[in-house]
């Protein structure tokens, strides 16, 4: 089941790239940034750390703790679907200027929810095998890449025109919980 999870990953994340490039290739509102291939490179360790700790590491199958990351990996991919239908054609895996800032649909409750969707699933995916190790790895560095990479994403953003006001006041990742009747 972990080959196949990782496979079904793998190619989500081919395609990815693939679709940005074609986005990105003739494109002059491309941002350069230096983060860009250490993401490429913690998303590739992905599929080879965790194999690699399940065989070298003998990790046990647990059925409960596998239940619960596939959980979260589908809500990951539910809220990773809600972006891409959000953004539509302006998503992009690289810091691109968007024609338009987006606050709908997810963005209307957080800033980043893609970015959400990677942290669960760096964090899920390998814990469906019980390989913890790379689960702490992968998060761990995921967060130091992230740290530079919204850095990065949000002076672009917050240069557009309309996105303070939009989404200045919007948590980055946790939705804030309202209380009812407010």
């Amino acid at each position: 089941m972990l080959v196949a999870i990782l496979l079904a990953v793998m190619s989500m994340r081919i395609t990815e790239l693939i679709i940005s490039h074609h986005r990105t290739r003739d494109s002059v509102q491309h941002q350069p940034e230096a983060v860009f291939p250490y993401m490429v490179s913690l998303h590739t360790s992905l599929f080879i750390l965790v194999p690699l700790e399940v065989m070298l590491l003998g990790r046990p199958f647990i059925p409960l703790l596998f239940a619960a990351c596939l959980s979260l990996l589908m809500l990951a991919t539910a809220l990773r679907v809600s972006v891409l239908r959000a953004l539509g054609p302006s998503w992009n895996v690289r810091i691109v200027r968007p024609a338009a800032v987006v606050s709908r649909g997810v963005y209307s409750y957080i800033r980043h929810p893609n970015y959400l969707a990677v942290v669960i699933e760096l964090a899920c995916i390998p814990l469906i095998h019980t390989a913890w190790l790379s689960a702490l790895f992968l998060s761990s560095a995921n967060a130091v890449v992230l740290f530079f990479r919204i850095r990065a994403e949000e002076k672009l953003l917050f240069s557009l025109p309309g996105y303070r006001e939009a989404m200045g006041g919007k948590p980055r990742f946790i939705p804030r919980v309202r209380a009812h009747g407010r």
